[in-house]
């Protein structure tokens, strides 16, 4: 008897990425043209469903994917991953409803503390898979790991401030799991794909370190905010100089004459932009503490955050989850003209929510945008994923 193929694990994971995406772009585009009732500050709801609903799935099934190969291990069977896949889809589904028609903070409860638990359960299977690495690149893999379960304890933490019924809590856990998880995934994962944390064609180890450090340093800035609402100048004038000088650093690192060529490459040239919007966002950052060591605190508002997640990370997560799910299916070409125009429809939505913080009306556009994008990119990479490799990759 022959046994069953192998299920890619991208497959389930990416699916309930892009439902997950699709339910919580839809939901913030409903907040802002005909606001529901909610458990508490739709913004808080908005960061926990944009940071660390759809994100962490979609990292996962990457991680899934291309972490076997880092270690030299055999490919996963992603039916070893359904307990938790079905934990985490459930649990995401609990807190829509609680966001929703049902505005229950018993149910939000319950769905965070469900979510979490599918989450950490696939960073355990992940850190297994580099425990029994005995060769690769295990330092990038660990890495990813550690990213993933920081994500699980943000989403542990945002459940137990839903029970305790403090907000301020859950915000915390939202920028927790954002900065010192989903950003420390991003920056590790760019190093290890791409060349633009390289040099002299090796990766520069304190190129990301430099990264990361940066990453966090805004990551403690944010969570500190609410205990330092006007931070002292000694603290912000460094903190500002360290961002204007990573920006620096970064654009003359993907701006080298030797990368000329392999920008020409479809892949690159997204990623690319994804490193422009990082920079743009470290810049963006030190002006706003430049700002606020001369009393003018929250004037750029959350430039610097969007910059960062809707610019640098979603531009980066469509690059590469749509370029899993071509390889995936065998398609020779990953990225192509629907693929292009999606990122277009991502960059004119970032850049709508960037001014929406100078012109409020174009908010309401921006949300738009971005749920037509996660319509689009389901409805076209969903049925590949459901069924599976057609043909013969040549990727």
């Amino acid at each position: 008897m022959r046994a069953d193929p192998l299920i890619a694990p991208h497959r389930p994971l990416f699916l309930v990425g892009g439902l997950l995406w699709v339910s919580s772009t839809v939901w913030w585009m409903v907040q802002l043209w005909e606001p529901t009732s909610t458990p508490l500050d739709v913004t808080i709801l908005h960061g926990l469903l944009m940071g660390l609903s759809f994100m962490p799935c979609f990292i996962a099934g990457f991680c899934f994917t291309t972490v076997p190969r880092w270690l030299g291990l055999p490919p996963v069977d992603a039916r070893r991953l359904s307990a938790s896949v079905t934990a985490l889809l459930l649990g995401w589904l609990l807190v829509l409803a609680a966001a929703g028609p049902l505005a229950s903070m018993t149910l939000l409860t319950w769905g965070l503390a469900l979510a979490a638990l599918g989450l950490a359960g696939l960073s355990g299977q992940l850190l297994g898979l580099c425990r029994r690495g005995a060769a690769g690149d295990a330092h990038h893999a660990y890495a990813v790991t550690s990213g993933l379960a920081v994500c699980a304890l943000a989403l542990a933490l945002a459940a137990a401030g839903a029970a305790l019924m403090q907000p301020l809590l859950i915000r915390q856990a939202a920028r927790l799991g954002l900065w010192f998880g989903v950003a420390t995934v991003f920056a590790v994962a760019l190093q290890r794909l791409s060349p633009f944390l390289h040099q002299q064609g090796k990766r520069a180890p304190w190129l990301l370190i430099l990264l990361l450090l940066g990453t966090w340093l805004r990551g403690g800035l944010d969570l500190a905010a609410p205990w330092l609402a006007a931070p002292p100048a000694w603290m912000t004038m460094p903190a500002a100089l360290a961002c204007m000088g990573l920006a620096a650093v970064l654009l003359k690192a993907s701006l080298r004459r030797e990368l000329a060529a392999a920008l020409r490459t479809p892949l690159l040239a997204q990623l690319h932009l994804g490193i422009l919007w990082l920079a743009l966002s470290f810049a963006l950052e030190a002006a706003a503490l430049l700002l606020t060591s001369f009393g003018q605190a929250g004037r750029l508002g959350l430039l610097p955050l969007h910059a960062l997640s809707l610019g640098f990370m979603g531009t980066t997560l469509l690059a590469m989850v749509s370029r899993v799910s071509a390889v995936q299916h065998g398609r020779s070409i990953a990225v192509d003209a629907l693929l292009w125009a999606l990122q277009c429809l991502l960059q004119a939505s970032t850049l709508a929510r960037m001014l929406g913080a100078m012109a409020p009306e174009m908010l309401g556009p921006a949300a738009g945008g971005f749920a037509l994008l996660a319509v689009g990119w389901t409805l076209r990479y969903g049925p590949w994923l459901l069924r599976g490799r057609t043909k013969p990759a040549k990727d």
